[in-house]
């Protein structure tokens, strides 16, 4: 998605090549270069212990969460994009977060169909997850902007299936 004029087959290779000679790191799905990384400090670090065990069933908007273990909207949202960067929780759309086992078990999902039917339907992927219409097309644009999959009419078909 960074280079998009350039062969996807090329960019992996230079990414990999990177990756081999320590030039780039990847961590939880990130790259970044091997002297950067992010830490929680011990404030952070007491509230993500709070926020966490709610990730474990559901997606949560921010101002939901805020209110359920009674944080500053403003202070929690910091904290989840903290944690999303460390790939520890997915913003699927701005302020809406999963826990990463769910994205990979969904991803698992589009896996699976792709096998069988060349790509999954939103209806599909309502349907197979028990969730609303909304929030399933929502969770398919997220793998469609991360490059897992991409749209092709009612379809969305893996584009990239190493991503997840």
């Amino acid at each position: 998605m960074a280079l998009p004029a350039l062969d996807d087959r090329l960019v992996y290779q230079l990414i990999h090549q990177l990756l081999e000679l320590g030039v780039l790191k990847q961590t939880n799905g990130w790259l970044h270069l091997p002297e950067h990384g992010l830490m929680f400090t011990a404030e952070q670090e007491s509230l993500w212990l709070q926020a966490e065990p709610h990730f474990k069933a559901q997606a949560w908007w921010v101002r939901d969460l805020a209110t359920e273990i009674g944080e500053d909207e403003t202070t929690l949202r910091g904290l989840l994009r903290k944690a999303a960067q460390f790939g520890l929780i997915i913003a699927i759309v701005p302020d809406r977060y999963y826990h990463r086992q769910y994205i990979q078990q969904f991803a698992d999902l589009i896996r699976r169909y792709a096998q069988i039917k060349g790509g999954i339907t939103a209806i599909d992927f309502r349907d197979e997850l028990g969730i609303g219409r909304k929030l399933a097309i929502q969770i398919l644009e997220y793998f469609d902007r991360t490059g897992f999959t991409r749209r092709k009419a009612d379809l969305h078909v893996l584009r990239d299936e190493g991503i997840f």
